[in-house]
Parts: C-alpha cells; structure tokens; sequence
C-alpha cells in the first residue's frame, strides 16, 4: 500500500447537490475528494481496508442530514469508538445548534454552518488539517 501526503477530504450529505458543490469548491482548493450519501457508507468507508482508510490527515466534512437519517452525533460517536483516525466537521444549518454542540461534545473537530463561502469552508478544513492531533 502507497502512503500519501495529502490530507483527503470525505464530504457526507444525503443532498447531490451540496456534495456536488462541495466538492468542487475543496478540489478548487487542491483537496482530494470522496463522498457518500449515507452513514452506513461513510462507516463502511471507515472500516473497509480494501480501500484507502481514513488517517490523521484527513477531514470528514459531516452533513447533520444524511439519507439514512442518522444523526451526526451518532456517527462521531460510532467513529470515535472505533479509534478511526479522522478530523471532523459537521455541516449543520443555523437551526440544527443542539446537534452541532453534541457532535462538538463527542469529539467533533468544528463545524460550519451552510450555505458557506467557498473561503470560509476551505479556511475551516485547512484549519482542523493543522490540528496537532486527532482527539
């Protein structure tokens, strides 16, 4: 297996559109990009060795939302249990608050609310890559 340098970016949202959107404005930035709709795909891609699994470089951009309807917090929790080596941002809209500080509670990294600007979604990610250590 090839070790990489490069943090990766995994962007989780049950809407196309808002992973679409994200995507382009992080490969703008120079990030590499992955995406899933679903918590059971983000956890698969977390646990499946046959892929690339997540490390300290890397950030999972959380959408509250997923297709599944399994709260963020849920999956930050299930992440953190299983010691998978991954940054955490959960995207939440202005009135998802009480998610937001669960998540931050369960060892999320940040959060940002959306709809972002391209500046501020790529100031956020470049600044929880620069954390020294995951939690």
């Amino acid at each position: 297996m090839t070790m990489r340098t490069e943090p990766e970016v995994i962007c989780a949202s049950a809407d196309e559109w808002r992973r679409l959107r994200l995507s382009r404005m992080l490969e703008q930035a120079g990030y590499q990009v992955r995406t899933c709709a679903t918590a059971r795909e983000l956890l698969h891609l977390a646990a499946n060795r046959r892929y690339r699994p997540f490390d300290e470089s890397d950030v999972l951009l959380l959408d509250t939302d997923l297709s599944d309807e399994v709260a963020a917090s849920k999956i930050v929790a299930a992440l953190r249990r299983s010691h998978t080596a991954v940054r955490t941002v959960v995207l939440a809209e202005h009135d998802r608050e009480t998610e937001i500080i669960e998540c931050l509670r369960l060892g999320a990294d940040d959060f940002i609310h959306w709809p972002a600007e391209p500046s501020e979604l790529v100031d956020v990610v470049g600044r929880v890559i620069a954390l020294p250590e995951v939690r």
